[in-house]
């Protein structure tokens, strides 16, 4: 496995990842008809065109094995009326279904928090569905902090509740 920048042409193996890890770990969140309609090929276009107009501050990995994209992250500066100058974002990150357990999440986390780092960001903040407990053990595990800070987002006839976790960068 090995974990590198991503490109354009990584657009549809990036969207299956995508698609298919919301349409396994989301059910019980999200209606399902919600995730049934759910298109690699719409979230294929949502890809290159994000991937087309990324710029120095934002990037996207991934993790590719035998050619195939298996997972992918993608950082930045913080989003949001109360952005902070100091501190990044970790906006996405997801393994497929069938090659979670690799450390392709792990190796993903790390390049992206590096990216940050020497981005010039102190911490970084990433954003969880509340009842996600799994990928929350996943978070925690590795040093990521619930701060108590809320949203509701409303989709498509439904709502969905996020929680914010932070964690600091290394100085050194």
């Amino acid at each position: 496995m090995i974990i590198r920048p991503a490109q354009q042409q990584d657009a549809p193996g990036i969207a299956k990842v995508h698609v298919e890890t919301w349409q396994s770990h989301y059910r019980g969140h999200m209606p399902d008809d919600f995730l049934d309609v759910l298109s690699v090929d719409d979230r294929a276009a949502f890809w290159t065109n994000s991937l087309a107009k990324s710029s120095e501050d934002c990037r996207t990995y991934v993790a590719e094995e035998d050619g195939k994209i298996i997972g992918f992250c993608s950082v930045g500066p913080m989003r949001g009326d109360d952005a902070i100058e100091e501190v990044g974002e970790l906006y996405a990150i997801y393994a497929h279904p069938e090659d979670q357990g690799k450390g392709a999440g792990k190796d993903l986390m790390k390049t992206g928090l590096h990216f940050l780092k020497e981005k010039g960001y102190k911490k970084t903040i990433l954003w969880v569905l509340k009842g996600n407990t799994k990928t929350r053990d996943f978070y925690e595990s590795r040093g990521w902090m619930c701060d108590g800070i809320e949203k509701v987002i409303p989709r498509n006839g439904f709502a969905f509740e996020e929680i914010r976790y932070s964690i600091e960068l290394p100085t050194e």
